[in-house]
């Protein structure tokens, strides 16, 4: 007979639960009473990392409840099936209305003075408009490549959130379909744009 799993205290949204140590955010989201709308989000040092799936959870642990969307839109359910997969590829924190999604430690190709930034994008339109169409993306100050300033990445525009200061990051027109594009080719695309940020390879196809 398999052993009785130990159950664990943990905060769900303020509310004092008890889990089993290792667990599953849909198990998690039964026991407090929640919808499975609600986003899950591990709080630790003062930050709200996205959680999915299956996972080991400790006494005392605190989780933040994200808005639910099961009485939203379908584009809500949407947003949150998207969110739910990019932090199996990408430590994430979201603002407590998920409309800010950072992502920790994103690599950046050669050539820039650092391997890896942390990012700030907007969700306001998605999906019928890509992330950061309104607000841009925005990303830590200190930013150059090959030693030179990005001509799209402004330090004195700046927006403060999660506690720090943040230099914007102009994307421009993103070529978007909202049926066929998501999070993904977002970001796919804000790769590409990061690979060539000088536009030094378009000048030397011309040049060529």
């Amino acid at each position: 007979m398999e052993a009785q799993q130990e159950l664990v205290t943990i905060t769900v949204g303020g509310r004092k639960v008890m889990v089993p140590g290792q667990t599953s955010t849909a198990e998690i989201r039964t026991i407090a009473g929640l919808d499975r709308g609600h986003v899950l989000a591990r709080t630790s040092d003062g930050m709200n990392r996205v959680v999915s799936g299956s996972l080991q959870v400790r006494e005392g642990e605190a989780f933040a409840v994200g808005r639910s969307f099961t009485k939203g839109s379908m584009d809500d359910a949407r947003l949150l099936d998207e969110l739910e997969r990019l932090s199996h590829f990408f430590d994430l924190e979201t603002d407590d209305r998920l409309s800010w999604v950072l992502i920790y430690g994103y690599g950046l190709p050669e050539g820039y003075n650092r391997p890896q930034i942390d990012i700030l994008f907007n969700t306001a339109g998605f999906p019928y408009i890509p992330p950061a169409s309104i607000f841009g993306v925005y990303m830590e100050r200190g930013l150059t490549y090959g030693g030179r300033r990005l001509p799209n990445y402004y330090e004195a525009l700046t927006r403060r959130l999660f506690g720090r200061e943040w230099a914007w990051f102009c994307t421009g027109h993103m070529a978007w379909d909202p049926q066929r594009d998501d999070l993904t080719t977002f970001l796919v695309t804000l790769d590409l744009m990061l690979a060539d940020p000088l536009g030094e390879r378009l000048e030397d196809g011309v040049n060529a």
